[in-house]
């Protein structure tokens, strides 16, 4: 009686020592490879080992990699974070946003858009007043407001303009975080000209951290408009 190669095969699975009770038959095997070269069963199995072992080598660079790329990102939002938290005012918080966020992460727009229903200085470099209509219901930032989770990748020419005005031709990748604690002050606008630098299915943790920490320091340096 033959026996089917998928007899075979189901034999050689169940019974994984076979080769080991009959070591000369795995120097005789041969078996096919992309080439159309025949090999020993031998040679192919190291071939194998070799292949995972570069391919988990690969692995283990790629998560020593992004392990590196968090510790870097998660000082310098301890150093972000720590600085907002010893800001006097909105003059100490508009260089925070400068030094620690701006030249910190190398984001070349950094804008915290304040509702008008607070008072905020011509003066500031990095901070502007918004129309608080913008953003309620019906406005042109409600969405970023409403819906919690910050806008980020390449927004719509509308919602960048809305974002950064006459910037918004150069601003091809953007994020933004609303700052929203059990009040809303406003939006923080990052930018950047890499489309690719901000993307909608990276992750938001850090982007998370700072927008807390924005929304939590806002209520004691901002003074409501007359």
């Amino acid at each position: 009686m033959s026996l089917t190669p998928e007899q075979v095969a189901d034999y050689l699975a169940a019974n994984p020592e076979f080769f080991s009770d009959h070591p000369e038959l795995v120097r005789s095997l041969k078996i096919p490879t992309e080439t159309g070269t025949a090999i020993s069963l031998v040679e192919y199995q190291l071939k194998q080992f070799r292949e995972h072992i570069k391919t988990l080598e690969r692995e283990n660079d790629h998560m020593i990699e992004t392990a590196r790329i968090n510790s870097v990102l998660f000082e310098k939002t301890r150093s972000l974070v720590l600085a907002l938290l010893d800001a006097r005012d909105l003059d100490d918080l508009s260089v925070v946003l400068d030094e620690k966020l701006a030249n910190g992460f190398h984001i070349p727009w950094v804008l915290l858009l304040l509702s008008d229903q607070f008072v905020v200085p011509d003066s500031l470099q990095l901070i502007r007043p918004i129309a608080r209509t913008a953003l309620l219901e019906g406005g042109p930032l409600a969405a970023a407001v409403s819906e919690k989770e910050p806008w980020i990748g390449r927004l719509t020419q509308a919602r960048r303009e809305a974002l950064f005005a006459d910037d918004a031709g150069d601003v091809q990748s953007c994020a933004t975080l609303a700052l929203v604690r059990g009040h809303t002050y406003g939006l923080l606008a990052l930018g950047h000209p890499d489309p690719s630098h901000f993307q909608s299915n990276q992750d938001t943790l850090f982007l998370d951290h700072i927008g807390e920490a924005l929304a939590m320091i806002l209520p004691r340096l901002l003074t409501v408009a007359d």
